[in-house]
């Protein structure tokens, strides 16, 4: 083997070390930007009890005579099932837990804000509603819509910029707000939190099933929103002004999967965001009985086993004994449970608007500050695993430096000496 060859050979050693050098370096990312390993949801605790002492529990509530099966658990953080005739809840699991609710609170933006306006009210989109995140139905900025169109988009496709143009027809976020609170409160929703029209994730907005089962049963009693929920397709205005029969429209679809699918269902609404998971509240009548069922936070599909609930419902729920009731609207002034404060004072005075975050029975931000677990920070990491690689590349540097230059070193000495010899043998000529 030549000498030039082992050079050669031994550069392009040198040369792989300090790619690989460059490579392991680049790659090295700190402590603070290497993701967070995902942690198991833990559902934040209940406080109220609204409905029934036993509501507040984190097991699975049923209450059933020799030979009834139990219902289908749905692979859920939280779901009911309950008599719409009686407003009995016959099977339950952790139904006041506070969760984020994604579109199912679009329930009570169509309860609060409806009454509100006329159906034929016209409203002119605008760029936020256009750009708002999240589900659209095609709301164009300068194009003209009816309040009617509005509330179709809402309930039947999710539409968040519906939702936002709504709150625009009232006042703005806020005075939305507002009305969705009053109307939590008339309800006896007194876990539900309120930030948006939409259901799109918020700092502490949240609500429960058992509060959706509330708002879902006032809804079925709303003449429009019922006629609404289970309206298959829309025509929905395209762009443009006029409002006559000469504006193009398209079909809008509902979202409700199990509107044809199970006999006899009246509604209602499903939702969903990354963070919340899958939602539905869902009601049918069977044989002249009608149920309600209602699934939050699903691990997968939720149209299933929503279904699968009210067709256990469809043949043991007149056999099932109660677990807890739904209270009708007006029947509560405030949350019940075992460690909520009587109602004060001061904190009736606060605005439904703009009362901040507090376990204050009189007000449905009753659950916001225990609504979402605390963010968690990352545990440090090793410093030794943390700079491996610097010290693993800087050995490797050395054992090359003592071992893999030796063959550089010897070809660079005998190459001078062989020049020396070659100046000497010219000048001896």
């Amino acid at each position: 083997m030549s000498s030039s060859y082992r050079s050669r050979r031994a550069f392009r050693f040198l040369g792989a070390v300090a790619v690989v050098t460059g490579l392991t370096l680049g790659t090295g990312l700190p402590a603070e930007a290497a993701p967070a390993p995902k942690k198991k949801f833990v559902p934040p605790k209940a406080v109220s009890w609204v409905g029934g002492e036993d509501l507040i529990s984190t097991k699975t509530l049923t209450d059933l005579p020799a030979g009834v099966p139990a219902p289908p658990a749905p692979k859920a953080t939280s779901w009911l099932v309950a008599d719409l005739d009686t407003r009995e809840i016959v099977a339950a699991r952790n139904v006041h837990v506070p969760l984020a609710p994604a579109s199912t609170l679009k329930v009570f933006t169509s309860l609060a804000l409806a009454p509100e306006l006329d159906r034929e009210q016209v409203y002119t989109g605008t760029f936020e509603d256009a750009n708002i995140d999240g589900t659209r139905v095609g709301i164009v900025a300068g194009s003209r819509y009816t309040v009617d169109d509005l509330l179709h988009g809402l309930l039947m496709s999710s539409g968040n910029d519906t939702a936002h143009a709504l709150g625009e027809l009232v006042g703005g976020n806020s005075a939305a707000v507002g009305l969705m609170r009053a109307k939590a409160v008339e309800l006896g929703a007194f876990d539900t939190v309120i930030r948006n029209t939409s259901g799109l994730d918020a700092k502490g907005q949240v609500s429960s099933a058992y509060d959706l089962a509330l708002a879902g049963s006032a809804a079925l009693d709303d003449e429009q929103l019922a006629k609404i929920m289970v309206t298959p397709a829309y025509a929905f205005p395209a762009q443009g002004k006029s409002l006559g029969a000469k504006r193009k429209r398209y079909q809008t679809q509902n979202h409700n999967r199990l509107l044809g699918y199970l006999p006899g269902v009246t509604g209602i609404k499903n939702g969903y965001t990354s963070k919340a998971l899958a939602s539905n509240v869902a009601s049918a009548t069977y044989k002249g009985h009608s149920y309600i069922a209602v699934v939050m936070r699903a691990e997968g599909a939720v149209f299933t086993p929503t279904g699968e609930l009210l067709e256990w419902a469809f043949k043991y729920g007149q056999k099932a004994r109660p677990v807890g009731t739904l209270v009708k609207p007006g029947e509560l002034t405030a949350m019940t449970g075992p460690d909520v404060p009587e109602v004060t004072e001061q904190n009736n005075s606060l605005s439904a608007a703009e009362a901040p975050p507090s376990p204050q029975p009189s007000s449905v931000d009753a659950l916001a500050g225990a609504a979402l677990p605390a963010t968690a920070t990352a545990d440090p990491q090793n410093p030794v695993l943390k700079f491996w690689p610097v010290a693993a590349i800087s050995l490797l540097l050395l054992a090359v430096a003592a071992f893999g230059l030796r063959p550089v070193l010897a070809n660079s000495r005998r190459t001078r000496r062989m020049r020396n010899r070659q100046r000497r043998s010219r000048h001896g000529y």
